[in-house]
């Protein structure tokens, strides 16, 4: 019986082991998308989300190339073989990272790859038609204003200040809710469990004026929102701002 007890310890210690042989697998399916083709490679693993627009793709037997856009950075990832659009919005979390990779499937050349293993649609085909029943989408759309201050193309709901009048008071508003109305120019979504919405108005476009949310805004709508501006706030990992919009809730 004690050497049955000591079998079946190993037997279990062996079965928690398992994990371990889903990693060699990824490794495999890695290094067979990146087959060592060229001395000149180099790889690294990138931690972090990344939320990117698809502006280009090639599709290959089994795996997708997409050129995407990261912010102002555009770049190549590969993925699993799949139907994905172009101008479309979609989110990964780390990732393989190659520079100056030759692909002999395409005969070319990349400087920057990423091997994705999971590549997905930042938006629902349900949460687009709840956005776009809720924000107002273009450049030359105006939100009804309550005052007929206008800020840039863009008006002001009826209790919005512009960015320009938060900032020159923002001793009088911090820690206190207050209403913009402003065009979301830049997404970083799913990062420390927030979506951070980068937002101009037209009234004080040098200022990079972020807000916190739990809704991701897709990038070229104007919104109004309320949140509680703050100062001296540092989050952490290079997420440290002077001033910012946080916990931001969209106005219907």
């Amino acid at each position: 019986m004690k050497y049955l007890r000591i079998a079946v310890a190993f037997g279990l210690m062996a079965s928690c082991q398992q994990g371990p042989k889903v990693l060699e697998a990824e490794e495999s399916e890695a290094k067979e998308i990146f087959n060592s083709e060229t001395e000149q490679s180099s790889a690294s693993g990138h931690s972090g989300a990344h939320h990117v627009v698809v502006k280009d793709t090639l599709q290959g037997d089994r795996y997708t190339y997409l050129k995407v856009l990261e912010g102002d950075h555009e770049y190549w990832l590969a993925t699993l073989k799949g139907d994905f659009q172009l101008e479309e919005e979609y989110h990964f979390e780390n990732g393989l990272y190659k520079t100056d990779y030759y692909s002999t499937t395409f005969d070319r050349n990349f400087a920057e790859l990423y091997l994705v293993s999971e590549l997905r649609p930042a938006f629902s085909k349900g949460q687009k038609n709840a956005l776009n029943a809720i924000f107002n989408q273009g450049n030359d759309t105006q939100v009804k204003t309550g005052n007929g201050t206008e800020t840039g193309d863009i008006e002001a709901l009826e209790g919005s200040i512009s960015i320009k009048e938060l900032i020159q008071n923002a001793d009088d508003w911090i820690g206190k809710e207050v209403q913009i109305t402003a065009k979301v120019t830049k997404l970083n979504a799913h990062i420390m469990d927030r979506h951070w919405l980068h937002l101009k108005d037209g009234s004080f476009d040098s200022f990079d004026m972020v807000a916190t949310s739990q809704t991701a805004v897709p990038v070229g709508h104007i919104v109004s929102l309320k949140a509680t501006l703050n100062k001296n706030v540092d989050f952490g990992a290079g997420y440290s701002y002077d001033l910012i919009l946080e916990n931001a809730e969209l106005i219907p």
